[in-house]
C-alpha cells in the first residue's frame, strides 16, 4: 500500500525548499522517528508495567497515558487490539466514541494505539516491523478519524493531545502517505494554534514544529522552536520559577502535572534538535536540566512520586506511573545533554528498577516560591506541603481531587519502601492527612474552587535549609481555625510542634493533628508516649495521649477521579493522631517521627522541645538547635542569645 510521498506534492501540500533547507529537516525528521520508535523499558516485566501505569492507554493522566506509547507493545497486546478492530468500518469495537468524559476521554484511545502501532510497524522486533496488516490497519485508523473528527468537551484533548499523536503517526509513516492523509492530518493541526502559557504553550508550539516537519515548512519549524524556546526561561509568572519549581494554573506547585509534561515535550525536543542548527541555546538547555536536576527529581523516591506532587492527579497508578513517566524524561535528557548523561541515566534506571538501584538524591530543597520542602536520606524520603496567602495549595479541575480541601494544610509524608500510599486514596480519611490540622463540621469535606473557599489567610509561611537540616512554618488560618505549626527535618528523625490551635467555628464537632496514614504493615506497637509500626516511630513529647487505629476503611474512587464511575476500594490502614479542643481554648502538640527506626530505638529515642508557643517554636536534637521565631526580639534558647529583627528560622549547631 506503499505511495510515494512525492504524489502529494503535486497538490501544493509540500513547500518547495533549497536542497540544503531540504537536507536539515531530513535529518531533523529522521531525529524525530528515532526518538519516537524507541521502547524505554529495559525488559518484558517493565514494559508490561508502562502497559498497566497506563490502564492500556486509557489513563485521565496524560503522563500515564502516553507510558502505553513509549514502549513496543508485546505480542499479546498487538493480538488484542487485532481481535477489537472493525476492519470494515476502521475502528476499534471496544471504544465508546459517543462518549464525552472531559479527562478520561474515550475517544483518544483511538490515536492512542495508532501511535503504539506505528510504532512496532517502524521499529518493532520480529513479526510487526513492515506488517502488511498493521500498514492497513493504520491507513483505516487514519480515514476514520479524518472523516469523523471526534471532539472532546475538553480543549485540551482537540487542541494538543490528538494533534500530537496524530501528526506523530504521520511523521512515523511519511513516506506512504496519500494526499487525502495528508491533509487530514492538517485538519486536525488546525487546532493547535500557538499561544496559552507555560506547558500547554510548548505543546502546541511542539505540534507545529512537527507540522513543519512534515509539510517540509522550515520557517514553520524555525518559529515554533523560538516559541518553545520563549518559555524556557524563569519566570514569576506561570512556568519555571526561581527555586526550579514549577506553577500552571496560578501560583501553585505543579512537579507532577504540568511541570513533568513540560519537561516530558522539553527533553524530547532538545534530543531531537540536538547538534543541528536549529537546536536550544546552551542556557535554554541548563534551565531545563536544572528544573528536573534542583526540582521535579527530588519528588520521586524508589519508583513512587510523592502524592503531595501529584497535583490534582492522585488517580490509580498515579504514583509510580508518574515515576516511570520521568524516567523516560531522564532518559531522553541523558542522550541530549552530555554533561548530564551519567546524572540521568542513574535517575531513569533506579526509577524504573527501584530494586536495583539505590536512591540517588540525598538532602534537601525548600521551594521557597511554592511553600514546600522535600528532605531525603539514604533510606527514606519526606516532604512538607504547605500553602499561604501568596501560594495556591490545591485545585479541583474537572472534578477531580475534590477531597483535597486539607491537603496542602502542612502536609508531612514520609516514604522508606515508598509503597506507604500506593493507591490508598480511595479510601483515605482526607481530613487526616498526615501532618495536617483539620477540622470535622459533620459536613462532606468542602469542594468549594474560588479562592476564597481554598485561600489559607496568612503569608506567615516558611522554611529555610542549613546542611542537613531543614524546618518550615505555616500559620494556618482557614474556615475559623487558627493553628502555628513547625516542622524541624534531621537526618535521624523528624520534630513536629503545634501551637495555639483554635477553633471559634461552632459547627466544629472534632479538630485533629494527624501524624501518619498509611497503609497497614504488620504488627501496631503502642505505648504510653510512643507508637512503632512498619519500621517507624512516633513519638509524643509532651505526653499528649496519640489515637491509633488499624481498621479496614472503605471509599469511592469517583471522588479522585470521576471517569471510576461508583468504583469502590477498601483497605487496612493504620492511621494516628491528636485530638484538641473545639470549645474555643487552645491546643497543642509536639511529636517526632522516628524513620527507619527499630523498637528499642523508638523506645530510646529523645528529642527536647524547648519552646512551643506563639512567639517561638524550637527544639534541640543532639547538638542542634533549630528554632522557628514568629516575631522579631531577643531570645534565649539553651543558653544561646538569638536576636531576630524579623519572623525567620535559625539552625546553629551547638
Amino acid at each position: 500500500m506503499k505511495k510515494s510521498i512525492l504524489l502529494f506534492a503535486l497538490f501544493g501540500v509540500l513547500n518547495v525548499l533549497p536542497m540544503h533547507a531540504k537536507s536539515n529537516l531530513e535529518a531533523l525528521r529522521k531525529a524525530f522517528v528515532e526518538a519516537s520508535v524507541e521502547t524505554y523499558a529495559p525488559n518484558e516485566k517493565v514494559t508490561d508495567l508502562f502497559i498497566r501505569y497506563s490502564d492500556y492507554g486509557r489513563a485521565n493522566d496524560v503522563l500515564l497515558l502516553q507510558l502505553y506509547m513509549y514502549v513496543h507493545l508485546p505480542d499479546s497486546e498487538v493480538e488484542r487490539l487485532l481481535e477489537n478492530f472493525d476492519w470494515k468500518n476502521g475502528c476499534w469495537n471496544d471504544i465508546d466514541y459517543e462518549d464525552g468524559t472531559r479527562g478520561r476521554w474515550p475517544a483518544t484511545l483511538h490515536v492512542t494505539r495508532m501511535y503504539a502501532l506505528a510504532k512496532l510497524y517502524k521499529a518493532g522486533n520480529g513479526r510487526w516491523k513492515g506488517s502488511e496488516q498493521l500498514s492497513r490497519l493504520l491507513h483505516l485508523t487514519m480515514g476514520w478519524w479524518f472523516d469523523n473528527m471526534p471532539k472532546c468537551p475538553n480543549w485540551w484533548h482537540n487542541d494538543i493531545g490528538v494533534p500530537k499523536k496524530m501528526t506523530s503517526v504521520l511523521l512515523m509513516m511519511r513516506e506512504e502517505l496519500t494526499s487525502e492523509e495528508v491533509s487530514g492530518g492538517l485538519k486536525v493541526l488546525k487546532r493547535s494554534k500557538f499561544g496559552r502559557t507555560g506547558q500547554n504553550k510548548v505543546a502546541l508550539a511542539g505540534n507545529n514544529l512537527m507540522k513543519g516537519l512534515l509539510t517540509d515548512d522550515e520557517t514553520l519549524v524555525i518559529k515554533a522552536r523560538d516559541f518553545i524556546a520563549e518559555e524556557i526561561c524563569m519566570t514569576e509568572e506561570e512556568g519555571i520559577q526561581k527555586d526550579w519549581s514549577f506553577h500552571q494554573h496560578g501560583p501553585q506547585i505543579q512537579f507532577g502535572n504540568y511541570g513533568l509534561t513540560y519537561a516530558d515535550i522539553l527533553s524530547f525536543w532538545m534530543r531531537v534538535l540536538k547538534g543541528t542548527q536549529y537546536d536550544f541555546t546552551q542556557q535554554q538547555k541548563d534551565i531545563v536540566v536544572n528544573l528536573m536536576k534542583e526540582g521535579i527529581c527530588w519528588s520521586v523516591y524508589r519508583g513512587v512520586m510523592d502524592p503531595s506532587f501529584c497535583g490534582r492527579q492522585n488517580f490509580i497508578d498515579a504514583g509510580t506511573g508518574k515515576a516511570y513517566a520521568l524516567s523516560v524524561v531522564a532518559r531522553n535528557l541523558s542522550l541530549a545533554v552530555d554533561e548530564e548523561r551519567d546524572f540521568f541515566a542513574r535517575v531513569a534506571r533506579e526509577n524504573l528498577q527501584p530494586e536495583k538501584y539505590d536512591n540517588t538524591l540525598v538532602g534537601a530543597r525548600y521551594f521557597w516560591r511554592s511553600d514546600c520542602g522535600v528532605y531525603r536520606r539514604p533510606g527514606w524520603y519526606s516532604s512538607i506541603r504547605m500553602h499561604s496567602e501568596r501560594t495556591i495549595g490545591f485545585e479541583f479541575t474537572n472534578k477531580e481531587n475534590t477531597l483535597a480541601n486539607f491537603s496542602a494544610d502542612g502536609a508531612l509524608l514520609l516514604m522508606q519502601d515508598a509503597g506507604e500510599f500506593h493507591n490508598i486514596f480511595a479510601y483515605w480519611d482526607w481530613r487526616k492527612v498526615p501532618g495536617v490540622t483539620a477540622y470535622d463540621d459533620g459536613k462532606p469535606i468542602k469542594c468549594d474552587p474560588s479562592r476564597e473557599a481554598t485561600r489559607n489567610n496568612s503569608s506567615h509561611v516558611f522554611g529555610k535549609v542549613v546542611g542537613d537540616v531543614m524546618c518550615a512554618a505555616m500559620e494556618l488560618d482557614r474556615d475559623g481555625l487558627y493553628a502555628l505549626k513547625s516542622s524541624f527535618f534531621f537526618p535521624e528523625c523528624i520534630v513536629c510542634l503545634g501551637t495555639d490551635i483554635t477553633a471559634s467555628n461552632p459547627d466544629f464537632k472534632s479538630v485533629t493533628t494527624a501524624v501518619d496514614q498509611i497503609h497497614l504493615d504488620g504488627k501496631v506497637v503502642v505505648k504510653d508516649s510512643w507508637i512503632w509500626h512498619a519500621n517507624r516511630g512516633y513519638v509524643s513529647l509532651d505526653g499528649a495521649p496519640m489515637e491509633v487505629t488499624a481498621d479496614l476503611q472503605r471509599g469511592k474512587w469517583d471522588l479522585i477521579e470521576p471517569a471510576f464511575k461508583d468504583k469502590w476500594d477498601e483497605g487496612k490502614v493504620f492511621k494516628c493522631w491528636f485530638e484538641h479542643p473545639v470549645d474555643g481554648s487552645k491546643g497543642s502538640y509536639a511529636y517526632a517521627i522516628v524513620p527507619d527506626a527499630s523498637v528499642s530505638k523508638v523506645r530510646r529515642f529523645a528529642a527536647k522541645v524547648i519552646r512551643n508557643d506563639r512567639e517561638c517554636q524550637a527544639v534541640r536534637y543532639g547538638d542542634v538547635i533549630a528554632a522557628i521565631f514568629h516575631r522579631s526580639g531577643q531570645f534565649v534558647l539553651e543558653g544561646e542569645t538569638f536576636n531576630v529583627d524579623s519572623p525567620s528560622a535559625v539552625i546553629k549547631e551547638l
